[in-house]
């Protein structure tokens, strides 16, 4: 337990790591929008982006807020674990 937080509550890794999940987070925001929206396809991309761009925000955090980067990063998680959970129980919500 004590090493899952350090983990987690740990210094945000800069602005370099932080630029690439925001990247990663608005490529698969624009996936989305092209295949979820524009072709009526499905919307997994769009928990892709928002982890992601969860994710980078801690990043960007200065050191000493270890504190929200840590919140912001068990939000990304936990986007990801609601769109597993979303995936095995309603899958035609996901995929159209």
């Amino acid at each position: 337990m004590v090493t899952i937080q350090r983990l987690v509550f740990r210094e945000p890794d800069g602005r370099q790591k932080g630029f690439l999940f925001l990247l990663f987070s608005f490529i698969c925001i624009l996936g989305w929008v092209y295949f979820g929206l524009v072709l009526d396809g499905p919307h997994n991309m769009l928990f892709l982006g928002i982890a992601f761009g969860l994710s980078g925000f801690a990043e960007f955090l200065p050191p000493d807020r270890r504190l929200a980067a840590g919140v912001l990063r068990i939000l990304g998680l936990g986007t990801l674990v609601l769109f597993v959970i979303l995936l095995v129980s309603v899958p035609e919500l996901i995929w159209g």
